[in-house]
């Protein structure tokens, strides 16, 4: 939906959502759902991260369901990287050159998921890479009100 090739080599996935056009639509209200994001990322109405201190059944059931769920787009991306493997290992040489490729990898992989081709056959074999726990990044402050609305949703879907 939304692939940024904007920087050189690693920046963190926080940076890359807080200067992309998806954020701005989701403020923007263009969506009505929710997007989940790791411990790196700010809790905001729009996007739910894992809760740290659990207290109560149904925030373990959240904990659980949210970790399930961003596993999947983590197999997802893993999955898209053995398919083009120049992913996988990096690139180097010229940064227009990568943009554009990265791009067309993206473009190809969601065509051929489109046309139903078998993007996810091996999936079993490197499932064990990604493990059912959260990955642990630095703790950025979550807004209130995306503590209260995620809190809502808790109670409204965790019971």
């Amino acid at each position: 939906m939304d692939i940024v090739t904007r920087w050189r080599g690693s920046v963190h996935d926080s940076r890359i959502f807080r200067e992309c056009r998806l954020k701005q639509r989701f403020e923007a209200g263009a969506f009505s759902g929710i997007l989940l994001g790791d411990i790196g990322y700010p809790c905001t109405p729009y996007l739910f991260t894992p809760l740290l201190n659990l207290t109560t059944p149904q925030e373990e059931r959240y904990n659980r369901s949210h970790i399930r769920t961003r596993n999947t787009v983590e197999r997802c991306f893993g999955l898209w990287k053995q398919w083009f493997r120049c992913l996988l290992r990096g690139m180097f040489g010229d940064i227009e050159i990568a943009k554009k490729t990265i791009v067309a990898c993206a473009v190809l992989y969601n065509m051929a998921i489109d046309m139903r081709e078998d993007v996810f056959s091996g999936e079993r074999d490197s499932i064990e890479q990604y493990s059912s726990e959260p990955i642990v990044q630095r703790y950025i402050a979550p807004s209130i009100r995306g503590n209260i609305r995620r809190r809502q949703f808790i109670e409204t879907h965790f019971q």
